[in-house]
Order: structure tokens, then C-alpha cells, then sequence
């Protein structure tokens, strides 16, 4: 009886060292390192555990990456501890993840400290390696949509699909099992593991009394450490271990000993001499970026270029708040090409919408045309920058929902319709109760026929009230043809007869086309 159960023990030793074997030939595989040192580390962040994955998240780890295939550091760990976030914006992390790993044959551990949910769970799966803590978690991956009720709920099957095979993909990319990541996306699978194998299926009646139950129905499948190592997701379990704090000069630096981090304390990383930290620090561009990939950013500065440029075309000359449209215009493009979302197309049809409405309004008045040809490329153009994924959106009309693509869309667009709707509200604000309270716009403004006529003249007065034939006065605005004159102190609307009249030059009347007032330089 004795030697059967030390027989027994032996062959279960023999399998945990080899289970252990097999990882560290693994990692000796993938992960080089100096012998005689010195070896840098990268290190990228995702955490703080509330969160969430977003567009300046993937700038952050795009930098980060782009900054580490010039350092080439022996590998790289990203340090998880998220709820999830934004699928579009996982999806390109994701990929970028999987690019420095194949391309510039740098490899990167996931290292889960405590959570990698929903999106995170999908960068875990494009990491090369996965390693968590002893109380980590992940999974619980399903798309979830805000109902009619605005209560968040499952997304329709076409969505879910996607993001199933999404998972999938990606986990079977690392020879990770497929079914373990379909099952953090879909409630409805039931996985059983049968002999070894991990088996799908269509109902529970076709469960064996020898079958272990992976994933239930009904419940989304989210593993702890001891189910990730035994169903082959994660590489490494770290039991926890008091470690070295990291200084301020270090965190400053980004720069700190290898052995302040817990991987290290694996016997595979804890053989590698001169180990060193090399953490990731946005510069003052980086973090410039990220600031501008807020929606809340993208909003705001939609805004500042309608409200300016509105009052720069109202009152021509004041160049301040035509000089706020013009940097908001610019933040907006330099935004939407940091975050890779807008291309050449896009950045052409607003440039060259911005040009005919320079032409028409400075050059070649063609009456309206020119310029609203360039007002229809110029919002095309900037639409697309902001609300990027057009071409991807795709409607459901079983379900009537859309695909993750569309959600997105949504989700911008209803950012940039809000912000439209409260430029719209401010405007109106200003035109009635700001605007005409400030001295230096009181000739610019007209205040309409049931004031004193010397205060100033709306359209549709009637003609007697125009100034006469032959009457003098001042170009207030330059006349493109349209704009303002001063007559006997009279705010009015004027059509030049022929060319521009620039603001200040001496005009006269020379006749009335009903109640269009056209005038001429005087001679």
C-alpha cells in the first residue's frame, strides 16, 4: 500500500514539475535576456481598477509601444487591473499587442493584478504570456447595449457573435483554448470538459456523470487564478510576497529594481541579472493627446469652433474669436490623427471645403454656391474625423439593433449632437442678450425696426426707410458682395454692385433693388 501511494505521489510530482517545466521552456523560448546584464523591462499600466478602456487608453499604450520598439526592452508586462471599457478601442490595443509581439519579437506578459473583465480580458488573451495574482480574476466579457428604458442590456446576437469569435480568435492566436474565451462572452454556451478536452454543448441533457461543468447556462464564465492556470489561460499563478516599496524618485524616473515587482519573484524572471524596470512616461505631447481623446475634449472644442466661428462671421474683424475656431479646428484634426481614426480622405474634404468658403467669401463671390458646396465638404470632412466607423456600422433588422460598430457610432454621435445642440443654445444667447450688450458691437449688431432708427435697421423694413440714391456713408464690413454700411448713422444691409468694397472705404447709394440697398465706391 505504501509504494502504490508513493508511486502515486511520484507520477503527480513528475506531472507538476513537468507542467512546470513545459511553462519555463516556454518563457526560455520567447523571453531573451544578457546574461551578464544589464536587461530592461517595459512596463504599461491599465488600472486603478474603476478605470475604464478608451480611445486615450490605446493612445497611451500605442506611444508606449511605439516608444519600446526604439528601446527594445526584453519583454514587456501590462500590469491589469480593469472593469473593461470601449471594444473598439481594446481591439486596436489588442492588436498592437499581438504586432510587437510577432513583428519586433518582443514579447508581452499580461499581468493580472486582481481584475481583467469584459475588454481587459481581451488584452490579456493578445499578450504572449498571462500571469495573476493569487485572488485575480477575468473574464465576463459579454457586449452590453443602453435599452430604449436607458437600463443596460444584453446586445443582440449578431453583436454577441462577433465579439464571441472576436474572443475566440485571439484567445486561439497563444494556443489558448477558443471555448474558454467564447464562454466569457456568452452566457447561453455550455462548456463541460470531457476526458481533458474542453466539448460544447446544445443542451444540458447531453451533461455525463463524468463531465466537469466549465460554463453553466445562463451564467458568463469569469475565472479565478486556480481555473485559469488548470484550464490553460493563464502561465503563472504569484502567491503574494512582501516586496521592496517603490520610492518617489523611482516612480518619478519610471525607473525602478525589477525585484519591486512580483513577477519577478518567479523563479524563470528572478534568474534574470540586472533586471530593471522601464515603465512607460507620457511626455507633455502624449498626455496633451490623451486629453484631447476625451469625448467630453472633442465636445467642447466642436463647440468653440461653431460658437467662434459664428461670431467671427457675424462681425467680421474682431479676429479673437475667428483665432479660437481656427485653433479648436486644428485640436480637432490633431486629435482625430493621433488616435489613428481619421485618414487622408477625411483631413482632403475639410481642406478643401475651408478653401471654397475662403474663395467665395474673400476671391470669387459666386453668391452662395461656392460656399455652400464647401460648407457640405467642410462638415463632411469633420463629421468623419469625429465620428469615426461609418463603414463598418451594419443594422440588424431581426433584432433591430446595430453591430458593435454602430454602437460606437452612437455613442460619438451622441456626444457631437449634444454639443451642437448647446452651441445652437448659446448662440441664440448671445445673438439676443450678450452680443448687443457690448459696446463694440453695437454697429455690427442690428437691433430692428421697433427701436430708434438710429440704433439700427433689420430686413424687410419698408422702403421708405432706406437710405435714398445718391445718400453717402462707410463700409462697416468689407462687402463680399454682402455686408454692412453706415449711412447718416444708420446700421444697413448692402449689396456691392460689382467687386469688393473693403470695410472703412467712402460707398454711395447708387439704387435700391426693392429692399436690397446696392451700393458702389464713391468716385
Amino acid at each position: 500500500m505504501i509504494k502504490i501511494f508513493l508511486l502515486i505521489s511520484s507520477v503527480l510530482l513528475f506531472g507538476f514539475a513537468f507542467a512546470d517545466d513545459s511553462t519555463e521552456d516556454k518563457l526560455k523560448k520567447y523571453i531573451h535576456y544578457n546574461d551578464q546584464g544589464p536587461n530592461n523591462v517595459g512596463y504599461i499600466y491599465v488600472g486603478d481598477h474603476e478605470t475604464a478602456i478608451s480611445d486615450a487608453t490605446w493612445l497611451y499604450i500605442k506611444q508606449a509601444l511605439d516608444d519600446y520598439k526604439k528601446t527594445k526592452p526584453i519583454f514587456i508586462i501590462l500590469d491589469l487591473n480593469t472593469p473593461g471599457g470601449e471594444v473598439f478601442a481594446a481591439q486596436k490595443i489588442s492588436d498592437a499587442l499581438k504586432e510587437i509581439d510577432i513583428q519586433n519579437d518582443i514579447p508581452v506578459v499580461a499581468l493580472i493584478d486582481n481584475w481583467a473583465i469584459s475588454a481587459g480580458a481581451m488584452l490579456a488573451y493578445s499578450c504572449r504570456f498571462i500571469a495573476t495574482v493569487k485572488d485575480g480574476s477575468m473574464g465576463a466579457a459579454e457586449p452590453v447595449l443602453a435599452g430604449e428604458t436607458g437600463k443596460m442590456e444584453s446586445a443582440s446576437e449578431k453583436v454577441n457573435s462577433a465579439i464571441r469569435a472576436d474572443f475566440a480568435s485571439r484567445a486561439g492566436f497563444f494556443d489558448r483554448d477558443p471555448l474558454i474565451a467564447e464562454g466569457m462572452v456568452d452566457k447561453d454556451l455550455i462548456i463541460i470538459r470531457r476526458n481533458g478536452k474542453f466539448i460544447k454543448l446544445e443542451n444540458e441533457n447531453q451533461i455525463q456523470p463524468v463531465d466537469t461543468v466549465v460554463s453553466p447556462k445562463g451564467k458568463l464564465l469569469t475565472l479565478e487564478a486556480e481555473k485559469m492556470k488548470e484550464y490553460g489561460v493563464a502561465d503563472l499563478i504569484l502567491p503574494p510576497k512582501k516586496l521592496a516599496p517603490i520610492t518617489e524618485e523611482e516612480k518619478t524616473a519610471g525607473k525602478w529594481p525589477a525585484k519591486k515587482n512580483l513577477l519577478f519573484q518567479n523563479s524563470f524572471f528572478a534568474k534574470i541579472p540586472q533586471a530593471t524596470i522601464d515603465e512607460y512616461k507620457m511626455d507633455w505631447k502624449t498626455s496633451f493627446f490623451v486629453f484631447l481623446a476625451s469625448p467630453l475634449v472633442s465636445s467642447l472644442l466642436m463647440m468653440g469652433l461653431i460658437i467662434g466661428a459664428y461670431i467671427e462671421f457675424n462681425n467680421p474683424g474682431m479676429s479673437l474669436p475667428g483665432s479660437i475656431a481656427a485653433i479648436c479646428l486644428f485640436m480637432i484634426v490633431l486629435s482625430s490623427f493621433s488616435l489613428q481614426i481619421a485618414n487622408w480622405l477625411e483631413l482632403i474634404l475639410l481642406l478643401t471645403g475651408l478653401i471654397l468658403i475662403i474663395v467665395e467669401l474673400f476671391f470669387l463671390p459666386s453668391f452662395g454656391l461656392l460656399g455652400f458646396v464647401g460648407i457640405i465638404l467642410f462638415l463632411f470632412g469633420l463629421f468623419g474625423m469625429l465620428i469615426p466607423g461609418v463603414g463598418n456600422v451594419s443594422f440588424e433588422y431581426d433584432t433591430k439593433t446595430l453591430n458593435a460598430a454602430g454602437e460606437h457610432f452612437i455613442y460619438r454621435l451622441a456626444w457631437l449632437s449634444g454639443s451642437l445642440i448647446l452651441s445652437a443654445l448659446i448662440i441664440v444667447y448671445l445673438a439676443i442678450y450678450v452680443l448687443p450688450g457690448f459696446k463694440g458691437f453695437n454697429r455690427f449688431v442690428l437691433a430692428g425696426k421697433e427701436q430708434d432708427a438710429s440704433e439700427g435697421y433689420v430686413s424687410g423694413t419698408p422702403v421708405a426707410l432706406l437710405p435714398k440714391v445718391g445718400s453717402t456713408g462707410t463700409a462697416l464690413t468689407t462687402l463680399r458682395p454682402a455686408g454692412k454700411i453706415l449711412v447718416d448713422e444708420q446700421v444697413f444691409d448692402a449689396v456691392s454692385t460689382g467687386g469688393f468694397i473693403e470695410a472703412l472705404e467712402p460707398i454711395v447709394v447708387a439704387r435700391l433693388d426693392g429692399n436690397v440697398v446696392r451700393v458702389s465706391k464713391q468716385v
